[in-house]
């Protein structure tokens, strides 16, 4: 594998201007992806995540904007391009899956015309019909050819999110991106889609960014993760390493709020609290009110630093050597009658 990373994002900061004044929704953040390599970006609803994406595409919705950090995708700036040359290379050398397939694609038009305009936007090449039934054969869809004539009412959830898949992959990008790609999909969808997004980019090479909030996922998709919370990283690992060792107390609560099957009449445990207001936020480290674990340390603000090898987390305790060994449960959970 090229060791060279496709994605590099280095202390990228973003922010918002609303009513209640200046939000930070990522604060901070670095992290790279390689080549054929797939990173899990996970935290609950509002830690930043898809801000983030839409960060490294230049798609900040207005009243947000980039205020500091580098994004290199291929070893350019993607901060200093115009916006024609962000264009050129959105689809071309990172594609996009969004979280709602439905609204990803248009209504109005076939799903071939809207492949068609993915591909010309790009390449003039004549064989366009060819790529879009290959693309389409690729994602598992039966006959081609009267797919590409469907509107996207006429199919599917499972198969509307394969024609974005297709879409996001059909130039052969380096950095494939997928928002909460299985959200829409029941359980046995959910595990064909990721099943397909690993072989298809396990096999082109692609670098894969995957934004989740299931661990479930996490386990079974990615190599390493990047565990985020209050629009920063708070845990950075292999993901096998991650699932034996957490070194984060938000990171053990989210794993421990994974449904066990072998424990079918007991409550799945749930993070006590909610995040914070992206407004307000506390002082020191920001999972402070909802950690079992705070103590005087924790009112300055952790950075996030190396605890093992290829393991970083945001946390006085763990950074001072100390092990996560609870007194009480991080994690609200009552058994069931």
């Amino acid at each position: 594998m090229n060791n060279r990373p496709v994605l590099r994002v280095e202390n990228l900061t973003t922010r918002f201007h609303t009513g209640q004044g200046a939000v930070t929704a990522v604060d901070g953040v670095s992290f790279e992806v390689a080549p054929g390599e797939t990173l899990g970006l996970v935290g609950e609803s509002g830690s930043g995540k898809s801000v983030t994406a839409m960060s490294v595409l230049g798609l900040v919705p207005k009243p947000g904007r980039i205020v500091r950090g580098a994004i290199e995708l291929n070893g350019s700036d993607m901060l200093t391009l115009r916006n024609e040359e962000l264009r050129r290379r959105r689809g071309k050398e990172c594609g996009m899956v969004f979280q709602n397939p439905m609204t990803a694609l248009n209504p109005s038009f076939s799903v071939g015309w809207q492949m068609r305009e993915a591909i010309t936007a790009h390449d003039k090449r004549s064989d366009v019909d060819t790529r879009i039934h290959r693309a389409l054969a690729d994602v598992g869809m039966p006959d081609p050819q009267r797919q590409a004539a469907s509107f996207p009412h006429q199919m599917s959830g499972g198969m509307r999110q394969r024609v974005v898949i297709a879409m996001g992959m059909i130039n052969d990008p380096q950095l494939l991106i997928a928002d909460e790609p299985t959200t829409a999909l029941d359980v046995t969808i959910q595990a064909q889609v990721l099943s397909l997004m690993k072989t298809l980019t396990r096999e082109h090479g692609t670098a894969l960014l995957l934004i989740t909030h299931n661990m479930g996922v996490v386990a079974n998709m990615c190599d390493r993760v990047a565990v985020m919370y209050a629009g920063e990283i708070v845990e950075e690992a292999p993901v096998d390493e991650l699932f034996a060792s957490s070194r984060h107390p938000y990171t053990r609560g989210l794993l421990r709020s994974i449904p066990n099957p072998d424990r079918p009449r007991q409550k799945t445990p749930t993070l006590p609290g909610s995040p914070p207001n992206m407004a307000q936020l506390p002082t020191g480290c920001r999972f402070r009110p909802r950690c079992v674990f705070a103590d005087s340390r924790c009112d300055a603000h952790p950075d996030l630093l190396a605890v093992a090898d290829r393991h970083k987390a945001r946390c006085w305790k763990t950074q001072n050597g100390e092990l996560l060994t609870e007194t009480k449960s991080l994690t609200e959970t009552t058994d069931a009658n």
